[in-house]
């Protein structure tokens, strides 16, 4: 019984040691597939049509997303023009 027990043991040991180092590269691959995109973290405007130009910022998905708090501003202090 007491075999069987460290036998157990040993396995959750070893299969918690594999989930822990495994961790890192899926973060490093997510990192990696958001840099990919293009979205470089930050703000930017598009569509500037009569005054006023649409502001999107980078989303953790690595996408452009348009703004929440302030999604239009005015052309002479837009952000720079997305890529």
């Amino acid at each position: 019984m007491k075999s069987l027990v460290r036998i157990l043991t040993i396995g959750a040991i070893a299969v918690a040691a594999i989930a822990l180092t495994a961790i890192p590269s899926e973060a490093a691959k997510k990192k990696a597939k958001a840099v990919a995109t293009g979205c470089s973290g930050g703000v930017c405007s598009t569509r500037c049509e009569s005054g006023t130009c649409a502001v999107n910022v980078c989303g953790v998905d690595g996408q452009w997303h348009v703004a929440i708090l302030t999604p239009v501003c005015v052309k002479e202090h837009c952000p720079p023009p997305c890529g």
